[in-house]
């Protein structure tokens, strides 16, 4: 980059090189970019499988109809909920640890030491397990059935030891 002094304008272009640079000819497109797929309107089905199909059978070529359908984009309060939600999560993930690490358990068997722990570390990785379960699991879902899903983690995974001061 070359850099002029404040008084002397810039250099003009050669008249080609400006031409050329605004070219839009479709026969001098480079070969190496290609289209994308048409993006899906919210309210717009995609077309069925058979019917993209047919199509690509019928042309010999595949169009943009091929591709899979636009993912529609999650709306910020939902993104919002779902981050407040897994902090939730975290802080009874927390919550479970704290507890767990607060209480002193013995059991005189080997099989009830290893019980109790393996109880324990459970409930300490419940809480994100269910979140990522619920993603996971209801990602074709609608939005409402996956906050459903999360509100009902939220009641059933309370750290009841930490909460109640034990």
């Amino acid at each position: 980059m070359t850099v002029h002094p404040p008084n002397e304008p810039p250099p003009e272009l050669p008249d080609d090189d400006a031409e050329e640079a605004l070219n839009w000819d479709s026969s001098s497109r480079d070969a190496s970019y290609v289209e994308g797929p048409a993006p899906v309107r919210q309210g717009e089905a995609a077309p069925p499988a058979a019917v993209r199909a047919q199509g690509a059978s019928a042309g010999g070529a595949a169009d943009a109809s091929d591709a899979p359908p636009a993912v529609v984009p999650t709306s910020p309060f939902l993104l919002v909920t779902y981050g407040i939600v897994a902090g939730i999560f975290l802080l009874y993930a927390i919550g479970w640890f704290t507890s767990v690490r607060r209480g002193s358990y013995v059991d005189p068997s080997v099989l009830g030491t290893f019980m109790t722990g393996l109880g324990q570390v459970l409930a300490v990785v419940a809480a994100p397990v269910w979140f990522g379960a619920v993603f996971l699991l209801t990602r074709h879902s609608k939005p409402i059935s996956r906050l459903l899903c999360l509100l009902l983690g939220l009641v059933l995974l309370v750290p009841i030891p930490f909460v109640m001061g034990v």
